[in-house]
C-alpha cells in the first residue's frame, strides 16, 4: 500500500501543475523538458552544463510543440556530486498509440554553487553528452 501511494506522489510530482524544488536534479530536469517541449531553446539551455552549451544544438527537434506529453520522475540516485535521474516519457499521438520510453538524466553538482546543471541526456536532444558514466551501484542510490 505504502509504494502504490509513493508511486502516485511521483508520477503527480512531475506534471506542470506540480512545480519541484529548482534546487533539485529532479526539479532541474522539470524545468528543462518544459521548456524544451515549449520551445523556449533559451531557457531550456541555461539548464545544461558550460560544456554541453557550447557543444549541442541550440535548435530543440521541430516536432516538440506538435505532441502531448506525460513525463513521469521514477527515481534518482546520487553518487558523489552526481545525480541520475529517471524518467518515463508518454508521448500522446493522433491515430496511433501511445509511443512509451525510458530515459535517464545526468547531472553534475556545480562547482561554483551555483546548483544542478545536466550533463547527458538523450531525449529530446539526440547525442547530447559530455559522458555517459555507468549506472550507480545499487547500495549508493539514496541520498
Amino acid at each position: 500500500m505504502i509504494g502504490v501511494l509513493l508511486a502516485a506522489a511521483a508520477v503527480a510530482a512531475f506534471t506542470r501543475d506540480a512545480a519541484l524544488d529548482p534546487e533539485t536534479p529532479e526539479g532541474v530536469v522539470q524545468l528543462y523538458l518544459s521548456a524544451m517541449i515549449d520551445g523556449r531553446r533559451g531557457a531550456a539551455r541555461a539548464y545544461l552544463s558550460d560544456r554541453l552549451r557550447q557543444e549541442c544544438t541550440a535548435a530543440p527537434p521541430g516536432y516538440l510543440r506538435e505532441r502531448a506529453y506525460r513525463i513521469e520522475w521514477l527515481d534518482t540516485a546520487f553518487e558523489g556530486g552526481t545525480a541520475f535521474v529517471d524518467v518515463r516519457v508518454t508521448e500522446e499521438r493522433l491515430f496511433d498509440l501511445d509511443y512509451l520510453h525510458y530515459r535517464s538524466f545526468v547531472l553534475a553538482r556545480q562547482e561554483d554553487g551555483e546548483g544542478w546543471r545536466i550533463t547527458h541526456q538523450d531525449w529530446p536532444q539526440r547525442r547530447c553528452s559530455e559522458y555517459l558514466p555507468p549506472p550507480p551501484k545499487p547500495d549508493s542510490r539514496g541520498g
